[in-house]
């Protein structure tokens, strides 16, 4: 098996960490690779936000206000693991910095605002792949904490750029085993 595909099957998703600083040189790298993602026409219609101290405190608690009115009344979270995801809510296991990457919006254009955004993705997966190689872990974090108008101000986003993912990343403090279905079952081959 080749190293892509190693990256591909070992990277997991962290939600507790280390308090270590990340230094500066791996998070470019690690931003480099999402740089190179592909996107559709090479629009390259992503961005960068990297943030640390007060602005990862203040996006962590968006998150976590909203989480703990949410997680006790969610029903479909199993009881025995609402206390967990409560404190992972806290400050998004304790990862010190934050990257989140910005897609471009495109007034007027829905077409090519969802291209804007897939390619976004793209750079996403770069990002989480590249960091699992430089030894650091990470999380997608999406839905209210990256629609919130606070999250937007703490970013300094303006109209024409939205969020697809904040990914929280830093020396893992945690090794999870995560179950795969097998590809056949999600599989439908057509003309074979």
């Amino acid at each position: 098996m080749g190293a892509v595909f190693e990256a591909i099957k070992n990277r997991r998703s962290i939600r507790k960490y280390k308090a270590d600083e990340v230094p500066k040189d791996k998070l470019l790298r690690v931003l480099e690779a999402a740089n190179w993602a592909p996107s559709n026409g090479n629009m390259q219609s992503w961005s960068f936000v990297v943030t640390k101290g007060e602005a990862v405190d203040k996006v962590c608690k968006v998150f976590s206000d909203f989480a703990q009115e949410y997680i006790p009344k969610a029903p479909y979270i199993p009881e025995d693991q609402k206390a967990g995801m409560l404190k992972y809510a806290e400050n998004f296991g304790g990862a010190p910095v934050h990257i989140t990457v910005v897609y471009d919006v495109f007034e007027g254009d829905d077409e090519k605002t969802e291209k804007s955004m897939q390619a976004a993705c793209a750079a996403v997966q770069n990002l989480m792949l590249a960091a699992w190689e430089e030894g650091l872990g990470t999380v997608w974090i999406s839905g209210h904490v990256c629609e919130s108008q606070i999250t937007r101000d703490v970013l300094d986003l303006n109209e024409t750029q939205e969020i697809a993912a904040i990914v929280p990343i830093g020396y893992p403090d945690e090794s999870p085993s995560v179950p795969r279905e097998d590809v056949q079952s999600k599989t439908k081959w057509i003309g074979f």
